[in-house]
């Protein structure tokens, strides 16, 4: 059997691999890659190649799941624990009750499902809330339906790299990309910091925002449509 090869970013695609690798060499990371960890000591991580690490902190990634919660909740789940819900963040077999965010998972356009991600929690969450006060109110609901998908990575020192599409064609990296992630991570996240009614009903619209301008700008030129 062919080994299967490793790399930084194993997941995203071919083209944006290259933007980690670069970013990794010029941050001056080491990488094992391929090996596994054998054991884990107060201050040592040993590999099963047997070198052996010193370190004072490790970080453990081992990937996404959702709050138990999503557990207590009726209907099919997803193999990371979410409740399936449809265009308007209803779950089947429990009336009158919304999901949203990362117990929730939803075919956001149709095919794909939607993403444990900020770009797709946040207007899940405000869907989901303007659809519960609508049904309680016998209006009519919203569905939400986002047919684009952003990756935006965090590299560091170095900067970020941003994809669009479920295929990741680079649109920005470097230092363009990490303005976008803190314009995203220090700003868009937040709720209006003022408390004021008139800016937090805005907020909370049912709406898909629009990308920052340095996004639309780099889309023109390709002739692509990212969004966040």
């Amino acid at each position: 059997m062919q080994a299967v090869p490793f790399h930084a970013g194993a997941t995203i695609s071919d083209q944006a691999r290259p933007t980690i690798s670069e970013a990794i060499a010029a941050l001056g990371i080491e990488a094992r890659l391929g090996v596994h960890v054998a054991r884990v000591d107060a201050d040592s991580v040993a590999l099963a190649s047997g070198e052996t690490i010193p370190c004072a902190t490790l970080v453990w990634c081992a990937g996404m799941r959702a709050s138990p919660l999503a557990a207590t909740l009726p209907g099919a789940h997803d193999k990371l624990g979410r409740v399936e819900v449809d265009a308007c963040l209803r779950v089947a077999g429990a009336d009158g009750v919304f999901a949203a965010g990362d117990v929730a998972a939803s075919p956001i356009d149709g095919l794909h499902p939607t993403v444990m991600s900020c770009q797709f929690a946040r207007p899940m969450g405000r869907f989901a809330g303007y659809n519960a006060a609508a049904q309680l109110m016998g209006e009519p609901l919203k569905p939400l339906m986002i047919d684009w998908y952003v990756t935006v990575l965090d590299l560091g020192a170095w900067g970020a790299l941003y994809t669009a599409g479920w295929d990741r064609r680079v649109l920005l990296t470097g230092q363009p990309a990490k303005e976008v992630k803190r314009t995203i991570n220090c700003r868009r996240i937040y709720p209006p910091v003022s408390c004021a009614p008139a800016d937090i009903l805005p907020a909370a619209a049912p709406v898909v925002r629009a990308p920052p301008p340095q996004v639309r700008a780099a889309a023109a030129e390709r002739d692509t449509v990212p969004s966040h």
